[in-house]
């Protein structure tokens, strides 16, 4: 289990300090809010609903609660002080019930931490509300929707832009990630919520002011099927990440050689391409492309693979078809598509000497130089049986790697990969 560092430590306790002292101020200052308490039970139910019932995103392991707009109706038709309080109790007891089932000191540090989180872009949200003469259903009842819509807009980018500086900041001390992929990952997390959430705050408030809190009520039945429909394609997108694994495996089971290696090549890969800041998309995929970088040696003969002497001109002939004949089998799978020309150039060289195509520096994607290093130094300083010459020491294989830049590997890859090494031998990785 990682460790947290002394940054981010401090930094958890500043947030959790922040939150209390805004929480705090908001249930002072929010006596008159609770005359209307049987709607604002409604609202924490709503809040506390969306949040023990997150969609999943597809294709990782975030979970995302649709709370943010149940608050901002709550903000509309009860005031900041009402957001500020009901809002962070429904996510507290939300989050308490989702994860029961854990330790208890982790887990109201976790709820505690994450409430805190939430509400610092609530208040944000609220202050540049009325900052910009926002009016709220509280303080006029008559004011019209039309009115609302561009100070809440403003009011939520404004809270976009706090959520991505407070999350950068404590996934960047957390995971000791660089920066740049930091930020990076908040915006795409929270980019979707500022296009949604002003727009379905809009649609509470609206509801709220046509028919009370009946209104509100009426979101619970599309929410529910909404977020099953979602989860559903999230399903979906875990069997084709269950199909990589068993392709890899598969890989492994028709030549044992490889156990091992599919999978540090991968890590390896991964490490490299979050560390150079690849987009989104490559970091989605560039982990699927080192588990099946090699699947085209399925269709090589397996004395070939698993002899111990070097093989002969003509079996090299044959094993350098491989790249080509993973690519004909990943072109047949609609999600794999994106990942077909870097599995196809993992062995090109920026000099052009590389196959199967002598692609040349410019010329070859970056995802594919990226794993051509990741192979190579595992290959060099792995644990594979099949080579027909001694391994090497990491030490040695490094040198390796770096002698290569330029002719056998892309110089940016090989600054990123001594990079990542050296995170890795000061235990920082």
């Amino acid at each position: 289990m990682r460790i947290p560092s002394r940054g981010f430590t401090y930094y958890k306790r500043a947030i959790l300090l922040l939150g209390f002292l805004v929480f705090s101020w908001a249930v002072i200052h929010s006596g008159d809010a609770w005359r209307h308490y049987p709607e604002l039970i409604v609202f924490f139910f709503l809040i506390f609903l969306a949040e023990l019932l997150p969609i999943k995103s597809p294709g990782s392991d975030m979970d995302v609660a649709m709370t943010v707009p149940a608050i901002l109706g709550l903000f509309l038709s009860h005031g900041a002080e009402a957001a500020m309080t009901i809002g962070p109790l429904g996510i507290f007891v939300g989050v308490i019930i989702a994860h029961w089932k854990r330790n208890l000191r982790w887990l109201l540090d976790m709820s505690s931490y994450n409430t805190a989180t939430c509400i610092i872009p609530i208040a944000v949200t609220c202050a540049t509300y009325e900052l910009i003469g926002g009016k709220t259903l509280a303080e006029n009842p008559d004011v019209a929707i039309s009115s609302v819509f561009i100070p809440l807009f403003v009011a939520v980018a404004a809270a976009t832009v706090s959520n991505v500086f407070v999350f950068t900041l404590g996934l960047a001390l957390n995971t000791k990630d660089p920066w740049r992929l930091a930020l990076a990952q908040s915006i795409r997390w929270f980019t979707p919520n500022f296009i949604v959430t002003a727009p379905f705050g809009m649609v509470f408030a609206l509801l709220y002011k046509q028919f009370g809190i009946y209104g509100i009520l009426l979101v619970i039945v599309p929410f529910i099927v909404g977020r099953q429909a979602l989860n559903m394609y999230s399903a979906q997108t875990d069997a084709y990440r269950d199909t990589i694994t068993t392709l890899g495996t598969y890989m492994q089971q028709y030549h044992p050689y490889t156990r091992g290696h599919l999978e540090r090549v991968a890590d390896l890969a991964d490490k490299m391409a979050r560390h150079m800041g690849l987009s989104t998309q490559s970091l989605m995929y560039i982990r699927d492309a080192g588990l099946l970088h090699d699947i085209g040696k399925v269709g090589v003969d397996e004395a070939i693979l698993d002899k111990k002497d070097r093989p002969t001109d003509e079996e090299w002939a044959v094993i350098k078809e491989h790249p080509i004949r993973g690519a004909e089998i990943l072109a047949q799978m609609k999600h794999l598509e994106r990942i077909v020309p870097w599995v196809r150039g993992h062995h090109e060289k920026p000099d052009g000497s590389g196959y199967p195509d002598g692609l040349k520096a410019g010329d070859i994607p970056l995802e594919a130089a990226v794993l051509a290093v990741a192979d190579a130094f595992d290959a060099m300083a792995g644990e594979d049986k099949r080579i027909y010459r001694e391994p090497m020491t990491v030490d040695q294989a490094m040198d390796q790697v770096r002698y290569g830049a330029g002719r056998q590997f892309d110089p940016r890859v090989v600054k990123a990969f001594m990079q990542v090494m050296d995170r890795e031998e000061s235990g920082d990785g």
